[in-house]
């Protein structure tokens, strides 16, 4: 019987880390190409190719954790085919796709695109009867009521995340934002948040039990990850890059010290914008940050705990 995957998706000429499995996975990789709400530098729809072929081209091993992607029972599903420039259809068709997804049991992994589409992502969730705790590792609270005029963009959707679903969210290594963003995330009561420059001072172990207090009274949560998370020394090609955020290593051990410490419902990868990358170095990293992410959350499945492979 055909599903919305058969109506909506769009074979990718390339996988996520070269994978092609056969049978049943417990991991589908959703590719989404669209960017139609950005602000500063677009180029995002270019992001989910970009990353693939990244993720063909480094090593799958963990980094800060072992363990190995081509062990993950993972599929690539291809590409949302979008609807440019009209942000509700795409995330109509998003959330019709996830939905399909998680009600097979299988959990999302969102290749962005900007991060309008989490809201999708979490509508699918929704639909499919799970409501997430968010999990955000980004630069910015993305709060806004309304950005140039829209209400549902990459500065919005995670207010809009929250007035639909009522749940809570958890925003790691925020460090830009304006006024009205901070007097909603003080008086709203579903936002905690840990700034960059508080995550050096507590450390990695820390900042992990800090998050996981926050949601401890979650069942499961969705991992949002948006590239500017990291400094943009290390991550360049970001739609709206901010100076101080977190190092490689410091990122790379965070995503997956979370990852394989929580119940994850959903990952996404952000806000790639391989126009701005040079060398491409920013798809890189977030291969290989969604690799540590996969690999870490799959070891929790499995009821052991990633090994870390360095002091934290």
């Amino acid at each position: 019987m055909a599903g919305y995957r058969d109506l909506y998706m769009i074979r990718a000429p390339l996988s996520f880390a070269g994978v092609e499995l056969r049978g049943r996975p417990s991991y589908s990789v959703v590719g989404v190409p669209f960017d139609s709400t950005a602000s500063y530098r677009p180029g995002q729809r270019f992001a989910p190719t970009a990353i693939r072929e990244a993720s063909i081209n480094i090593e799958g091993n963990g980094y800060a954790i072992d363990g190995f992607i081509d062990d993950v029972p993972l599929s690539d599903e291809g590409d949302v085919a979008v609807s440019h420039g009209n942000v509700h259809e795409t995330l109509s068709r998003v959330a019709k796709v996830v939905a399909e997804i998680a009600g097979e049991g299988i959990t999302p992994v969102l290749l962005g695109g900007e991060h309008t589409i989490t809201l999708g992502a979490l509508r699918g969730l929704a639909d499919a009867g799970l409501k997430p705790c968010i999990v955000s590792l980004d630069a910015h609270f993305d709060l806004r009521d309304e950005y140039l005029g829209e209400r549902f963009s990459h500065a919005s959707w995670l207010r809009r995340a929250l007035e639909e679903l009522g749940v809570k969210a958890v925003v790691v290594g925020v460090r830009a934002y304006d006024k009205e963003e901070a007097a909603y995330a003080e008086a709203s009561g579903l936002v905690r948040y840990i700034p960059a420059w508080a995550i050096q001072g507590l450390g990695l172990k820390a900042t992990v039990l800090r998050v996981k207090s926050e949601v401890a009274d979650c069942g499961k949560v969705y991992m949002t990850i948006d590239m500017d998370f990291y400094d943009p020394a290390y991550a360049p090609g970001v739609g709206n890059p901010e100076p101080g955020g977190l190092s490689v290593h410091e990122g790379l051990a965070l995503v997956a010290e979370l990852a394989g410490s929580l119940e994850v419902a959903g990952i996404d990868v952000v806000e790639v914008t391989p126009p701005h990358d040079p060398g491409g170095v920013t798809s890189v990293l977030a291969a290989k940050t969604l690799q540590q992410a996969v690999i870490a959350s799959w070891a929790k499945r499995r009821g052991s705990k990633p090994s870390q492979r360095r002091p934290s």
